[in-house]
């Protein structure tokens, strides 16, 4: 804005008034050069604030037939080996005020009616998987796609309009996919404000020149677990697709909502082959000890997903014909942490990332049924002597691993070389089993062969004929002495 300065003009130059009018002239001036300072320094502060904005990578239009734009991020997280399900999420755009008060007329609604949508399909391919996780990453529609480019959406005229975003958790929709399994999901309860700077262009036509968000204290999505610089975010569409977690604030709008979903490979029933994780043991070779028990070591681990420290899981001992064992059995080595109501069984419990060792003998299985979809297993067993161990897996796409020889201490998964993991489960009850085969040898043979009877009945026969000569001659021998 520039304003208008009318000059003083000065007649009757006379000496009686020169120093009056002098006075008159300085202080005049004074005026002048102050209000002038006064509306250069505005002038300068707000041409700063402008080129702070341009300067940082904030959405920016430059004219109502290119206004600025605005969009949401919805982040899917998944564990991995779990099918996505067909999801939509709904967003609230709810007017806040216009120049920092709180009255919202003449602000338009953005999205479609003040809300947006982001949407996901059944089976959906990840964006991309990191550490576990599926993530998948998507953008809502231009938040202010349907409004009118002739200036009259803005009637509340030139300033700053401010408006909260969140999303809307009775509304947004995560349809079951599995119905022999436990399903969970959480959603984001962030909250942002986003300021959209309305400009008239050279036209004289009121547009979105800038639009910054901020996410509301105390309600950051997990996506920012401290303030990002200064607080200011960039709500710009992206155009790019991640290809890492790190990627989505710099290649998407940083609105972005976060949630997770998840479930159980097995419910929790009576039937032990309903499962989410089986370890099995099998024992075969040269005289195996079937009653013998075999020491292992079991860490089972949460999916980052699930967000829950130190979960605790039961897992109970089946043995070869479908029972549960009595675990405080005085011949059972295991010791019981409890007993449960469904199934009726003793169980042992295990905390995520910590290891237990387990005893299980020939026909055995250490059943787990609440494990989630990508949970993470490693399992060893104690090599004994006179074994060689080999194991495989349903939940992995590589073969036996059979113990080198002079192996000591443990074997078992993950490990080098050719295994090193990580092992998630995947889906399906029953799905997930770790099979154990000791393969036993050097045990000297305790009973008769059925193929070496005849070898057998052939020497009987030649040491029965023997004694009967040694006796005959004995006789003989003790008749010529008499």
């Amino acid at each position: 804005m520039n304003k208008q300065y009318s000059k003083m003009v000065t007649t009757g130059n006379t000496t009686k008034n020169k120093k009056g009018v002098f006075n008159m002239k300085s202080k005049r001036n004074s005026i002048v050069k102050l209000i002038s300072c006064t509306v250069l320094a505005v002038m300068m502060v707000f041409g700063a604030a402008l080129n702070a904005l341009a300067a940082d990578p904030y959405s920016q239009g430059s004219s109502a037939a290119n206004p600025a734009t605005a969009a949401v991020t919805k982040v899917f997280k998944i564990p991995v080996n779990t099918t996505a399900p067909e999801a939509t999420f709904t967003f609230s755009i709810t007017p806040a005020g216009v120049n920092g008060g709180s009255v919202t007329e003449g602000m338009p609604a953005l999205g479609t009616n003040g809300k947006v949508t982001v949407s996901f399909k059944q089976g959906q391919e990840a964006t991309f998987t990191e550490n576990g996780t599926q993530y998948f990453v998507a953008q809502s529609a231009d938040l202010l796609a349907n409004l009118l480019k002739d200036g009259t959406p803005w009637d509340a005229g030139a300033g700053i309009y401010k408006y909260t975003v969140k999303e809307e958790a009775d509304s947004s929709i995560i349809t079951e996919t599995d119905k022999d399994a436990k399903e969970y999901g959480s959603y984001s309860e962030a909250e942002y404000e986003i300021e959209i700077w309305v400009e008239e262009d050279a036209n004289g036509i009121l547009f979105p020149l800038y639009i910054v968000g901020y996410y509301i204290e105390g309600k950051p999505d997990e996506h920012y677990p401290e303030t990002p610089g200064d607080g200011k975010l960039d709500p710009t569409p992206g155009g790019t697709i991640p290809g890492t977690s790190s990627e989505i604030g710099e290649l998407c709008s940083q609105i972005i909502f976060t949630n997770k979903y998840w479930k159980t490979s097995g419910p929790t029933t009576q039937d032990p082959d309903m499962n989410a994780l089986e370890i099995t043991k099998q024992v075969t070779g040269n005289n195996p000890d079937l009653s013998a028990y075999y020491e292992f070591i079991v860490t089972v681990s949460t999916p980052e997903v699930v967000g829950v420290k130190d979960k605790k899981y039961n897992a109970y001992i089946v043995d070869a014909e479908g029972n549960f064992v009595s675990l405080s059995s005085s011949t059972n080595p295991n010791i019981p942490d409890g007993t449960s109501k469904e199934p009726d069984a003793e169980y042992i419990t295990f905390t995520s990332d910590t290891a237990v060792k387990v005893h299980l003998k020939h026909g055995d299985r250490l059943v787990f049924f609440e494990l989630e979809v990508g949970a993470e297993v490693q399992a060893y067993e104690k090599v004994v002597n006179n074994a060689r161990v080999k194991y495989s897996r349903t939940f992995s796409t590589t073969g036996d691993f059979i113990m080198p020889v002079n192996t000591t201490g443990t074997w078992g998964f993950p490990r080098d070389p050719g295994d090193v993991g990580p092992h998630y489960i995947k889906e399906g009850a029953g799905a997930n089993t770790a099979t154990f085969v000791n393969n036993m040898s050097g045990n000297p043979p305790t009973g008769i062969s059925v193929d070496n009877l005849p070898f057998i009945v052939l020497i009987g026969g030649a040491l029965a004929g023997l004694i009967v000569f040694v006796m005959i001659k004995a006789r003989r021998d003790a008749k010529n002495r008499a």
